[in-house]
């Protein structure tokens, strides 16, 4: 079908009859087709997707006095990772968990076994929600759980990716070990990096990066559509995605993110479900003086 369309049909667009392209199998409805109550399953890839909804401010985390930021949501929907920016502090990591999609989530919590007495930012789940990494002070962290219910364990530096120079935002996809990671590169700001953990700091991706800051990073689970933000435009920090047709190949030229997701003067730290049903980002779109969190649904 091509890599551009699949790319329009997680933002929502007409082309492509906006079906996904993830192999996983999903639940269509609980009688079967025949009566029976056996669960019937086809591919993501045959399933319908309308337009996604109109993004809501996420109760919790669209605080006016301070500035939610960097969210990342876990594969089923239900645990959601960020950061707080405390005027005059530290910036550190909270969360939000809930017990079902239609329901609100909960109290946030202070991540204590994450934060330091430095800036703590950036969190992202690996895509079986047993490793979260996460920048401190310029470096990539990591810490791992044995299930989704248990403790985090104690963090590490991630070897090969944190290097001398500040690095945020690293995202993994596939078996969990490909990854992309915004770095600084020199006079030209963030620039976003790719490779595998365990054979170096990675490369930097040309077709991606600019004179201008690239952050954010998201890359889906298939590992060939990357979201990440950047200021290039006339507009603030904006959306951007780019794809690629392979593991390995070229990315293709980035493209702003379209409505509803390119409304205000800044928009970042996009990250969605395996499923592509559920859009989460940072934004100044509330006018309230401070970034929130969103959640757009479809």
């Amino acid at each position: 079908m091509g890599r551009c369309l699949v790319a329009f049909a997680l933002v929502g667009a007409a082309a492509c009859n906006a079906r996904l392209g993830d192999p996983n199998q999903h639940v269509l409805s609980a009688d079967g087709g025949g009566g029976d109550g056996t669960p019937t399953t086809m591919p993501d890839a045959e399933l319908p997707l309308g337009a996604w909804g109109t993004p809501t401010a996420i109760p919790g985390a669209d605080d006016a006095t301070n500035s939610e930021d960097d969210p990342t949501l876990s594969s089923n929907g239900l645990e959601l990772y960020y950061a707080v920016v405390v005027p005059m502090a530290n910036k550190n990591l909270y969360k939000m968990s809930r017990a079902s999609r239609t329901d609100a989530f909960g109290t946030p919590v202070i991540q204590s076994a994450f934060n330091t007495a430095s800036t703590n930012e950036s969190p992202r789940l690996s895509y079986d929600d047993l490793t979260i990494y996460f920048g401190q002070n310029g470096d990539i962290f990591m810490s791992t759980r044995a299930t989704t219910s248990s403790p985090w364990g104690t963090i590490s530096v991630v070897p090969g990716v944190s290097t001398a120079v500040y690095e945020k935002w690293m995202s993994v996809c596939g078996d969990n070990s490909h990854f992309i990671v915004s770095r600084l590169n020199g006079t030209n700001g963030q620039d976003l990096y790719e490779g595998t953990l365990g054979t170096g700091a990675g490369t930097l991706i040309t077709t991606v990066s600019s004179t201008s800051n690239e952050t954010s990073t998201f890359v889906s689970k298939d590992c060939l559509t990357l979201y990440f933000a950047s200021n290039r435009g006339a507009v603030g920090t904006q959306i951007y995605f780019s794809t690629r047709a392979a593991i390995g190949g070229t990315w293709g030229t980035p493209t702003l993110a379209p409505a509803p997701f390119d409304t205000g003067t800044d928009n970042e730290d996009a990250g969605y479900t395996p499923d592509n049903r559920l859009f989460v980002f940072a934004s100044t779109r509330a006018g309230n003086g401070t970034k929130d969190l969103f959640l757009s649904t479809r």
